[in-house]
Parts: structure tokens; sequence; C-alpha cells
């Protein structure tokens, strides 16, 4: 049995999690590697709490005799071959955060330095069917693409297909956010980032939880399956598919 499972149940990337990355705590985080179920992570998403209830059954009933693997995948984005991406696009996070901070205009400034994980649908595919392809003892693999995109390069993208987005401080967010919400046709634009602010409407991206996947990353390179980067091209099939369905 392969149970497709998620890498938020680390706890990385929610809320409950979040934490304002400085030098002084940049290396001083939480490591969840493969090997790991529970680190006193926290999370309030219920899809996250689901999938790390179900990953413990499926463990105990491994210890019971099932032959069965845990594949934790990322964040899944538009096929690599040809941008294309799921019909539901409006129940998709990582989307709807996109398309909000395009109808906004403006970027949190202090992600410029940052790097996003984005996989593939169709390469995560093919990953999952070479691992189960394969007799091992090995039980649980962290399946996302690591070859990091800068978000940079997403906005430099962005803004040659005609999409100009302003690095702003969280208190020039914070004003804009107000703003919207006074405007009852206008408060749907923040919808999808609503669920990434703190009390205080401030959106930290960074986490106290760093994901670990060497173990994966080995694996997977001796079965000869590996990683297609992630770069201009693909982001030009993923922005002009958004674009084609009128979701940006």
């Amino acid at each position: 049995m392969i149970h497709v499972s998620t890498i938020s149940i680390s706890g990385n990337g929610d809320r409950e999690e979040a934490v304002v990355e400085t030098l002084e705590n940049k290396d001083n985080k939480l490591i969840f590697t493969e090997r790991n179920l529970f680190v006193n992570q926290k999370t309030n998403n219920v899809y996250a709490i689901t999938k790390f209830k179900a990953e413990r059954s499926v463990l105990e009933a491994v210890l019971n005799g099932l032959d069965a693997k845990i594949v934790r995948i990322g964040n899944i984005t538009n096929r690599y071959s040809d941008g294309m991406f799921q019909r539901n696009v409006e129940e998709n996070a990582f989307a709807k955060r996109l398309q909000s901070f395009i109808k906004m205009e403006v970027f949190p400034d202090y992600s410029l330095g940052h790097e996003i994980e984005l996989t593939p649908v169709d390469l995560c595919a093919d990953a999952i069917v070479k691992i189960s392809e394969f007799q091992s003892p090995c039980n649980v693999f962290h399946l996302y693409d690591t070859k990091l995109l800068p978000i940079k390069l997403l906005i430099d993208t962005l803004y040659e297909k005609g999409y100009k987005l302003l690095p702003v401080s969280n208190d020039e967010i914070r004003n804009i956010i107000n703003e919207l919400l006074k405007d009852d046709t206008k408060k749907n634009i923040i919808s999808g980032i609503i669920h990434d602010l703190d009390k205080n409407k401030n959106l930290v991206y960074t986490s106290r939880i760093k994901l670990d996947c060497n173990f994966t990353e080995e694996y997977l390179k001796n079965i000869g399956f590996s990683w297609k980067p992630i770069d201009k091209n693909y982001l030009i099939k993923y922005i002009n598919y958004f674009r084609s369905i009128n979701f940006i």
C-alpha cells in the first residue's frame, strides 16, 4: 500500500509554527526528517491533522506486518510538461495565495531573500510510481522538489508577463488589507491569504520547522529518478495556464 500524505504534518508552513526569521534563529530550528512523526509541532490545519492521524494508523499496521509506504508530498503545482493544473484550482491554497498577491499588486518585502518549493504534479506522480516499483524496508519518504525557486525569479517573471508586484512591509500590507475589508466588493481579494494572517494581520511565511529529505533524495537517485529544474521556462507555462483560465 502507498499512502499519500503531506509534508505539512511537520508543521512547516503552518501559522502555528510561524516565526520571524533572524540571523540568530535562522539555523536554530527543529529538523523534521523521514524518521520523524511528532516533534512537538503544532498545527490547527484540519487537513494536516487528519493526515497525521492516518500516518500513525499506517505505521501501526506496518508494525503488525502490513507492506506499506508513506509518501509525504510537498507543494503540488502545475504539470511540468504543459503547465496544466487541477480543475478545482480555487481549492488550492498556494494558487489562491498567489492570486491574492497579484490582485493586491504587493507582496511581503522580506520574502525577496527566500525561496519556495514547487513540486510539479506530473513529476511527483512519476516519483511515486518509481518508488512503488522497488521493494525495500523503507517506509516513509519526503517527496518534494528540492530545486527551490527564488522568490525574486517568480516576481521578475510575473513582471515580464504584465503583473507588477511591489515589495512592501507588513505594515503597508496591513493597511491595504484594512482598506479592502472596508469594501464588501473587494473583500474576496484577500481570500487567498486570510488564513495566513496572525492576530495583528501580519504575514509570516517562515517557520521554526526545517524539513529534511536527504534520505529520500539519495533513495530516488539510486532508483533512477531526478527532479527537473524549476526555472523561468516552467514559470512561463505556469503563468500562461492560469491566465488562460482567467484565474489571474
